[in-house]
Parts: C-alpha cells; sequence; structure tokens
C-alpha cells in the first residue's frame, strides 16, 4: 500500500510553493514522472519510486539517483516506460500508483507548461475519480479536483478565495449549492456554458456543500496571484 501519495510530475514548478506545500500536508509516498525528479532533487526531497521514459531528466541528476548518492532515497525504485507509447507519463504513473493501492493522491507539476499535457492531467483525474480515490492538481494559484457525487469543503480547508465548477462530461445535473455567496439549486450545468464561475463561500457559513444528481465536475479552488 502507498497510502497517500505526493507526486511531483514533469511541469514547471515553483520551488517555494513546493516547499510550503508539502510541508502542510502529511504523505506516505513520494513518487516523481520523469523530470519532477529534477524539482525532487532541488528540494532535497527523499523519493521512493521514479517512474518514466527518463527522457527529460538532467543526467547527474539521474545519475546521483541511480547511484543511491541521494540522501534518504537509497532504495528507490525504478519503473522505466518505452519513449514511443500510447499514454503519456502522468497517466501511466496514475494507473500503477491505482494499481499499487493509493489512498490519496496530491500531484504537483501538472498545470505549468504545455496547455496539451494540463487538459489531458486533468481528464487523467477520472481514473482516480472511478476507484473512489481523492486527487489533486495544486499549484500556487489552484486546486483542482473532479467530483461526481456530494461534495463538503470546510472553511478552514479552502484552497483560496474562489469556487469554480465547470461540467467535464456533457451535462451535470441536479446541481445544489449551499455554504456559498450565489446559490443554486437542482440546476444543469452543461458544456459551453460558463454559469458556476469565481464563487466565494459566504460569510456566516463554516463550510461550503456540493450535490450533483449525474455527471462530472471540475471543481477549482483558486486565488489571485500576490
Amino acid at each position: 500500500m502507498l497510502g497517500k501519495v505526493l507526486l511531483i510530475t514533469g511541469g514547471e514548478v515553483d520551488l517555494e510553493f513546493v516547499r510550503k506545500y508539502i510541508d502542510s500536508i502529511s504523505y506516505d509516498t513520494v513518487i516523481c514522472a520523469d523530470s519532477g525528479l529534477n524539482t525532487a532533487y532541488r528540494l532535497k526531497l527523499p523519493v521512493h519510486y521514479f517512474m518514466g521514459d527518463f527522457d527529460s531528466v538532467t543526467p547527474q541528476i539521474l545519475e546521483s539517483y541511480r547511484n543511491g548518492t541521494v540522501a534518504g532515497s537509497e532504495a528507490c525504485e525504478w519503473v522505466r516506460y518505452p519513449k514511443e507509447k500510447d499514454y503519456v507519463d502522468t497517466q501511466l504513473v496514475i494507473e500503477w500508483i491505482l494499481e499499487k493501492g493509493a489512498l490519496e493522491i496530491h500531484i504537483l507539476g501538472a498545470t505549468g507548461g504545455r496547455l496539451d499535457h494540463f487538459l489531458a492531467n486533468v481528464n487523467i483525474l477520472m481514473l482516480p475519480l472511478k476507484k473512489g480515490v481523492p486527487a489533486y492538481i495544486a499549484d500556487p494559484q489552484n486546486r483542482i479536483r473532479l467530483m461526481d457525487q456530494t461534495l463538503q469543503i470546510r472553511r478552514e480547508d479552502f484552497y483560496g478565495k474562489y469556487l469554480s465548477l465547470l461540467p467535464l462530461t456533457t451535462q451535470v445535473t441536479g446541481v445544489t449549492l449551499q455554504g456559498l455567496k450565489y446559490l443554486i439549486e437542482d440546476y444543469t450545468l452543461e458544456v459551453g456554458i460558463a454559469r458556476a464561475i469565481s464563487n466565494e463561500m459566504d460569510e456566516s457559513s463554516d463550510a461550503a456543500r456540493i450535490q450533483i444528481q449525474s455527471g462530472v465536475l471540475i471543481v477549482v479552488e483558486s486565488k489571485d496571484r500576490s
């Protein structure tokens, strides 16, 4: 069992944000996908598993981990994928993580850089959703997850000021919001209509509650750039 997983992928990251984020959560296993290993090295973060085709990792860093010279990572295990493959590294890694019994997944480095990779990563969150495993993509301004049933976010756990909901499926029916500044009840959100963007927690509420009847929502908690 991998328990609670911190997954660092190959996208651009803010190192100071990563330091603060990993200090704010408890985790059991650190996994790096391809050049995510560069980030772990700069942070002196012990790594349990390194996965990918190894095509974008700094050669000296790769060799340091392979030789077991990085403190705390002497027993790091390797899973290599071919460079020519049908799926992006992040999908292959998430599938492996789920097979090994992750209880929760926090993904860093999945939003910076290429937009095609970012959109693919949001879609890949369907894999843990189907397994009932909470999974989050986080960066300095955003935390993203998918939901297909009731979700409650306590005020103290709210990631930023804003909460936005976007349908991943063609329709999301029966959307009802409680504890937020702008409320809707039994509403249908449809692809192509931005109806539930930049909501906020109600000042008198201690939690936001989102209910749906069918479909899948992208839930984005966000904050303005400081």
